[in-house]
């Protein structure tokens, strides 16, 4: 996971390796460096999904020796400039959830597959198992929320929204390094009894008009 200030606004990664695989944590790691850098270096008017396949390339060559499907990991990211213009998406599993303009949305489709299984930074870049999203945050409250399916799959799909808002209405009183201290704390005590899945969660919220 990273989140870094990015010329006013924020960058984030989110990755988390396949555990079935020996070297998911190198991949995951190279994810959201790669994923960062390229999202720094792109331009205002980036078009994201074509961005996609050069993240896979450089991605496969930050691995080597290393294969691919040993390093095989999810990424989620997102990008929001000072002016609250935001693109993010999503390859595997986990949540990407945005609200813009003050309209909530779950960006992620439905899960389809078999529970265990999982798209992932492999060999091939596969489109259009890609989610995408982009827009402009412009109230109070509007933002992005990438997470890791430790997280995810505890929440109840009904009640996303109101999760997306209680984020944002207890972060909103916490200075950053608080609001930092309260979501490791949060995400530490778990409430669902011997969960020991990897939880990352990660927020970018307009908090001014």
């Amino acid at each position: 996971m990273a989140l870094s200030g990015w010329r006013g606004g924020w960058i984030a990664a989110v990755a988390d390796g396949l555990g079935s695989r020996a070297r998911s944590d190198l991949g995951a790691r190279n994810a959201c460096q790669i994923s960062r850098q390229i999202l720094r270096a792109a331009s205002s008017s980036f078009n994201l999904p074509t961005t996609l396949p050069l993240i896979h390339q450089q991605w496969l060559e930050a691995i080597e020796p290393t294969t691919p499907r040993d390093a095989a990991t999810t990424l989620l990211f997102g990008r929001v400039t000072a002016e609250g213009d935001f693109h993010a998406a999503q390859l595997g599993d986990g949540l990407l959830l945005v609200r813009c303009a003050g309209q909530f949305r779950r960006v992620t489709p439905d899960r389809t597959a078999y529970s265990n299984q999982t798209w992932a930074l492999e060999s091939n870049h596969v489109q259009d198992k890609w989610s995408t999203t982009f827009g402009r945050l412009t109230e109070p409250g509007d933002g992005v929320v990438l997470m890791t399916d430790g997280v995810a799959d505890d929440l109840e799909p009904a009640q996303l929204a109101e999760f997306f808002d209680a984020l944002y209405q207890d972060l909103s009183t916490r200075n950053r390094r608080r609001g930092r201290r309260w979501l490791q704390s949060e995400l530490s005590d778990w409430a669902t009894p011997l969960h020991s899945d990897d939880k990352t969660l990660v927020t970018i919220f307009r908090t001014s008009e």
